[in-house]
């Protein structure tokens, strides 16, 4: 594959060129086996037009894991933010090869139970099942192999019932921990601890834990709660973080929850408009809404994730909004549905959580160098960017079809479908070879 040297030096042709070179020229020789990608114009790929039935992009290739961390050469500005990525805001022929390959792990034949992703949701109480239920079946429905929701007693028999894919593990009782907000500090204590044990016994299999889709308010579950969550970090899990937990970060008693983060901790908030309010009030003392401030900076919350929610999905490292006069994020602005019905954002925590896990897959435990650790971060940003899409682009599947009667169940039927639509998972070389021979 040859560019000429004029062609080079022209500034809108060097997004592509990057791309390209982030695809193709940093693989491992082994992983190249054959290749067949034509720049047509300056401004786009192009293949021959029966390379594929489908409408996809053959640019958006899986590739093997250990071609994951070859990259990070091409990164500008920030080194957990490509300027490259900053022009992403819908899924389409620039971003969709990157993305791929960088967020989503090629399916093999010599795949297990559990290794395309193993994500728990710690929510669900005695008057909300049905969030954790969204959740935990969108992470399924995203492409994780399991998932495990952990909830309230009086919970687990309804969503046991909503189906039988959840593997349910209820970890305490509702009435018990309300009234036990009158009892003896002793008592108190041992019902938090017998919750957190059951919950962290489960961590060491897990990939992603999602906190707080219908976790309800009871004082002492979120004192359990912030235990299994820094329990997770500990435990470098990643960590999705939801609903009543953010409201649980706005307390007091939890501000410095998050003081020991660190640049390598996979640590997500996922806000709506007020939420996030929420958070600015705490942490900031400010009222304002606007994302374009470096107002994070030095708050415990400076090294977690971002995904503020709203017509656009707005997604950015807290610490990094504002750098250098440039607002340091993705932004999605894929078209949802017009019917905004109740579910929909638990819906994009577990999705999230797919794409968290997936993360995590791909880098392994821990990452080998500063290098690997700030491409890791930018890997980040983008899976949550392309789980805002994945959602974004399901509501809209599903508000097409339904309209007004449009439901939460609806759009998780139209994950799957619309991911694959997406993407295209060439998992060997082999078939990446015979699809593209065919075409010449």
């Amino acid at each position: 594959c040859t560019v000429s040297e004029e062609s080079s030096q022209n500034d809108d042709t060097m997004p592509r060129l990057q791309l390209l070179r982030r695809i193709l020229f940093h693989q491992k020789p082994s992983h190249i086996l054959f290749y067949y990608i034509t720049i047509s114009t300056v401004s786009s790929f192009a293949i021959p037009n029966n390379a594929y039935s489908s409408k996809k992009s053959v640019a958006s290739m899986s590739i093997t894991d250990s071609t994951r961390k070859s990259s990070h050469q091409n990164t500008t500005g920030n080194s957990a933010f490509s300027n490259m990525h900053a022009s992403f805001t819908t899924w389409n022929t620039q971003s969709q090869p990157l993305a791929t390959s960088k967020c989503i792990p090629p399916m093999s034949s010599s795949s297990h139970k559990g290794s395309s992703g193993r994500v728990g949701v710690l929510g669900g109480s005695a008057q909300y099942t049905g969030a954790p239920y969204y959740a935990a079946m969108s992470a399924l429905k995203t492409g994780s192999d399991l998932a495990f929701v952990f909830c309230a007693d009086e919970a687990a028999v309804p969503i046991k019932c909503y189906s039988p894919e959840l593997m349910v593990a209820p970890v305490y009782n509702a009435k018990q921990f309300d009234d036990g907000i009158n009892q003896e500090q002793e008592q108190q204590q041992k019902m938090v601890d017998e919750m957190v044990e059951k919950v962290t016994s489960f961590l060491p299999r897990m990939h992603c834990l999602i906190v707080g889709p219908g976790l309800g308010r009871c004082p002492l579950v979120f004192k359990a709660t912030a235990r299994i969550m820094q329990a997770a970090i500990d435990a470098n899990v990643g960590l999705v973080v939801d609903a009543d937990a953010l409201f649980l970060l706005t307390l007091d008693e939890y501000k410095h929850l998050f003081d020991d983060l660190h640049g390598s901790n996979k640590v997500v908030l996922t806000p709506n408009v007020v939420e996030y309010k929420r958070l600015l009030k705490t942490y900031c003392n400010i009222k304002s809404n606007n994302l374009h401030q470096n107002i994070f900076e030095g708050t415990s919350l400076q090294h977690a994730i971002i995904v503020k929610k709203g017509q656009s999905d707005r997604v950015a490292i807290a610490a990094d909004v504002h750098h250098d006069g440039e607002a340091k994020e993705l932004i999605c602005e894929e078209e949802g549905g017009l019917k905004r019905s109740g579910g929909i954002g638990d819906v994009l925590a577990g999705c999230i959580g797919t794409f968290v896990a997936w993360n995590s897959i791909l880098y392994g435990a821990n990452a080998a160098s500063a290098d690997d650790e700030d491409e890791e971060r930018g890997d980040l940003l983008l899976s949550c960017w392309t789980a805002c899409c994945v959602t974004k682009r399901s509501t809209r599947a599903a508000f097409e079809k339904k309209r007004r009667a449009m439901t939460a169940p609806d759009v998780l039927e139209e994950i799957g479908p619309v991911l694959d639509d997406m993407t295209i998972d060439i998992d060997s070389e082999e078939t990446l070879k015979s699809l593209l021979s065919s075409s010449l």
